[in-house]
């Protein structure tokens, strides 16, 4: 039964939340201040309901350019969606965007309350004891993406994305996330997979701006002599494609061509950082220059010997030990810790003052604080960018390397709050959080926390 309802919250998923007297309602597409006719989702529990019409817009809900964004609404297409469809009525309902129908300014409002509910409700931190600074914004919230994952519909030929909650393609023809040439090669990539008899399971696409050209992963489930022959081939067929990267099951992956690409690491900085489709590295460009500025200016890593946990390919390493003295960077063996040696080795103002340490991350942490005598290393900075399971475990090792101070970069908010509860039991403080907007149009957000013996 459709019910009318009022949004005047969202939720940390990026839903809009409405009240029928004590219980919510989480409707995506939605924004605080609308007026909405609304149906619940069978089966998904009365706790969603699906959008049905727009009676009256919010004051922060703008017009979204792309014509997948949103749920068809009752009312005309328009309400939802201003851009032409000269090609007939275009896939909706695509799982890419969350937030492209709102202000820009309340996307960051919502992160920074969400960010800090996060903390107060897992760490037991509140603002006082983790003080929340300004979100550093995007310097592009459109078009900023310069790598990204999709899914090939068989039946279409081209690449996808699924719809929000399913596994239903959204046969794409534009994406306002992607940077224009990656999206152009993505439109290039789905049918000249198909000219080659390729069906990948899942495929990765990254552009170099620096470089003017692309590379891919390709999930084959088993690259076969067969497989690798038409992968030599698709490289023929899409302009601006350099590598690919084949993998399957099991063993190592096979490339085609030259996968490593590389990129301009900030705005009018002559060093460059290689990367590869297949290996981690921030798909927004610029706002990783402003995460990797802020870090370090949290960290104020000059004059120390600063310990680097879960290095990758080298994001913070590079800038780290332009202005560290020494330092020590652990990552597992494997291609990100290539990547980040031929960067160090080509950049004569890090190269000499970096050392990789190839293994788990914490257990080498954990070696060095075992070490004892006149050779014993100890570090004045701790940085570390784990992944999205967190570090558990890192307020006693910080205390054991007896580390004055430590950043830790997250993707998570909720397992960073459960980590920074753990430092603060360990004798540190939480002497600022700083959010940073790597994924504008979502309501993901990274976040950077200084931590203080």
């Amino acid at each position: 039964m459709r019910r009318t309802l009022d949004i005047d919250d969202l939720a940390p998923g990026g839903e809009g939340v409405g009240r029928e007297g004590t219980r919510s309602l989480f409707v995506p597409f939605t924004a605080p201040g609308d007026r909405v006719e609304v149906e619940p989702v069978a089966g998904a529990g009365a706790a969603h309901a699906r959008l049905r019409r727009l009676l009256t817009a919010g004051p922060d809900r703008v017009v979204p350019p792309c014509p997948h964004f949103g749920e068809p609404l009752e009312g005309g297409e328009r309400e939802a969606a201003a851009a032409p469809e000269p090609e007939g009525p275009a896939d909706r309902g695509c799982g890419g965007c969350e937030w492209l129908h709102l202000a820009y300014r309340a996307q960051l409002a919502a992160k920074a309350r969400s960010l800090a509910e996060t903390l107060r409700r897992i760490g037991r931190l509140d603002a006082a004891g983790a003080p929340l600074l300004p979100p550093i914004e995007s310097p592009s919230p459109l078009r900023y993406r310069s790598r990204a994952k999709f899914h090939l519909d068989r039946r279409s030929g081209r690449l996808a994305f699924f719809r929000r909650r399913s596994h239903e393609p959204v046969r794409l023809r534009e994406c306002w996330l992607l940077e224009p040439a990656l999206d152009a090669l993505r439109e290039r990539m789905g049918p000249a997979l198909g000219r080659v008899r390729l069906a990948p399971r899942q495929v990765a696409l990254e552009w170099s701006e620096r470089d003017g050209r692309g590379s891919a992963w390709l999930d084959l489930g088993e690259p076969t002599p067969a497989a690798r022959e038409r992968a030599g081939r698709l490289l023929g067929e899409v302009p601006g494609l350099q590598g690919l990267v084949l993998s399957g099951a099991e063993g190592a992956p096979a490339l085609a061509g030259d996968p490593v690409l590389r990129h301009q690491r900030a705005p009018g900085e002559a060093g460059t950082a290689r990367s590869r489709p297949d290996v981690f590295r921030q798909a927004n460009r610029l706002a990783n220059a402003r995460l990797v500025g802020a870090t370090l200016d949290l960290l104020r890593p000059e004059g120390e010997d600063v310990l680097e946990l879960f290095c990758g390919s080298g994001n913070f390493t590079v800038p780290l030990a332009r202005r560290a003295r020494g330092v020590w960077a652990v990552e597992a063996q494997g291609p990100a810790l290539d990547l980040a040696r031929l960067d160090l080795e080509e950049d004569p103002a890090a190269g000499g003052r970096a050392r990789l340490f190839a293994g788990d991350a914490l257990a080498m942490a954990r070696a060095f604080a075992r070490e004892r005598g006149p050779a014993a290393r100890r570090f004045g900075a701790v940085l570390l960018d784990p992944p999205r399971e967190g570090a558990r475990g890192l307020g006693p090792l910080l205390r054991d390397l007896a580390a004055p101070r430590a950043v830790y970069v997250s993707c998570d908010p909720a397992t960073l709050a459960r980590d920074l509860r753990g430092c603060v039991e360990a004798g540190y403080r939480v002497a600022a959080v700083q959010p940073v907007d790597m994924f504008p149009q979502t309501h993901h957000v990274e976040a950077v926390a200084l931590l203080e013996r």
